[in-house]
């Protein structure tokens, strides 16, 4: 079965709890949802119109563009960057689009060292963990197992305040920065007219990330552009709202031309990250899933994901979006039968993606769960025959104690298993206890 995290179903409870207390106060949320759904859609309907303005901007005011058609060749260029400028050691701010190329392990595989300076994201790299939420990478664990982790890896005292915890960490990361030869961050969003990037946090890491090292290398799926800044204003009412229930995060940071320190300017690179972008913006049906803002808020909403975190999609991206982007952005895996058909997901999005129909769309090409459905049909038929079924049991309790593991996780998912059966029977537990 699944793994359980009772730490999840809190947190998302308690950000749920938050956002609905903040959306009561703004009577325009049904409009901003409709205009920032506008927005999204006009940048995919025309993206390499937008994709030519963003690149033209940036190479104006000093940063250089570089386009990456995948995962393997994204990982390539950053590496070359790297090699460019004799970088030995790296911080990274929060980006699950590096964890969607897999980069620290490439970085660290190429002899580099890879720090990641967000509180959360450090806490799952120590763990040797990916993360488990969009927002909210340690979502997972709670504050005892932090401690336990800090205190073993980190050798510092073991502390259960979160405020404490928060300080050990920090302590921990303040002269990463210092060290650095080159900041990576993601980017939110990126305003095509200026060629402005916007980037949202709530910790400081990511300015520090950012400005400290000599280079800075920003990576960014392609959908990440808005139009111009003035798009910005309902995108971040929107975000940070359904994320936490935040009014605002407490960080908005602008890159717009580079940086000076001291002799020379900081290097800029922007990689622009394709990677199944462009044949999902292609789909006319998929296409909306693009329009996602990273918010969280349909995992947050979700009962399955409530019940065991962002780990049981096996993907960088969990969740509703997750079950949508897996077959272009992930490795293709069908996750369909991983939704509950709740539609709760559907009415939470900020930028109204009709989750729950696309799910159920997907459900209906689904191979393997048309093949699950014809399993559940034949075993309710099988339950409602009890003598039939108490004739059968003895061979299917045989059946899967023997069904290898590759065919239980295709049949139920990767990194779940089949429900056990009973040591015994009930009829022979009771005929047992008559004698």
């Amino acid at each position: 079965m699944a793994v359980v995290y009772p730490a999840v179903r809190v947190a998302t409870h308690r950000a749920l709890a938050a956002r609905e207390q903040l959306v009561q106060t703004y009577p325009e949320w049904e409009a901003w949802r409709e205009q920032a759904r506008t927005i999204k859609a006009e940048v995919i309907a025309h993206l390499d119109d937008y994709l030519e303005q963003l690149t033209r901007q940036v190479q104006s005011w000093g940063g250089e563009v570089i386009y990456a058609r995948d995962a393997a060749q994204a990982r390539r260029l950053i590496l070359e960057v790297a090699g460019r400028h004799q970088v030995n050691k790296v911080v990274k701010a929060k980006s699950m689009t590096t964890e969607e190329i897999g980069l620290n392990s490439a970085l660290e595989s190429a002899g580099l060292s890879v720090t990641e300076t967000d509180l959360g994201e450090f806490i799952v790299q120590l763990a040797g963990e990916r993360p488990g939420h969009l927002t909210a990478p340690a979502l997972h664990l709670n504050r005892e197992q932090i401690a336990d982790l800090f205190h073993a890896r980190l050798g510092v005292p073991r502390q259960t305040d979160p405020a404490l915890l928060s300080r050990q960490g920090a302590a921990v990361l303040r002269s990463s920065f210092g060290d650095a030869q080159m900041g990576i961050t993601g980017v939110n969003f990126a305003a095509a007219a200026r060629g402005t990037l916007v980037m949202i946090e709530n910790e400081g890491n990511l300015r520090l990330t950012a400005t400290v090292p000599p280079v800075h290398l920003a990576l960014m799926g392609i959908e990440k552009i808005i139009p111009s800044l003035a798009d910005l204003e309902v995108l971040l009412r929107l975000l940070p709202a359904s994320a936490t229930g935040q009014r605002l995060t407490a960080y908005v940071n602008f890159i717009h031309g580079l940086k000076n320190q001291g002799s020379a300017p900081q290097a800029f690179y922007l990689v622009l990250l394709d990677n199944g972008r462009r044949r999902l913006a292609a789909h006319p049906q998929a296409r909306e899933a693009l329009y996602c803002l990273r918010c969280g808020a349909c995992l947050n909403i979700c009962p399955i994901f409530q019940l065991g975190g962002g780990h049981l999609y096996g993907q960088v991206y969990p969740g509703a979006i997750g079950i949508l982007l897996a077959p272009f952005l992930g490795n293709g895996a069908d996750l369909a039968d991983l939704c509950s058909q709740c539609g709760a997901c559907s009415l939470i999005c900020p930028v109204k993606i009709d989750l729950a129909n696309q799910i159920t769309r997907l459900r209906s090409q689904s191979v393997r769960h048309q093949a699950l459905r014809l399993l559940v049909r034949a075993t309710a038929a099988i339950m409602a025959r009890p003598r039939l079924y108490r004739s059968l049991e003895p061979g299917l309790r045989l059946v899967r104690n023997h069904l290898p593991t590759s065919l239980q996780s295709y049949l139920w998912g990767s990194g779940r298993r089949l429900p056990e059966f009973a040591p015994k029977s009930y009829h022979r537990s009771m005929e047992e206890r008559k004698n």
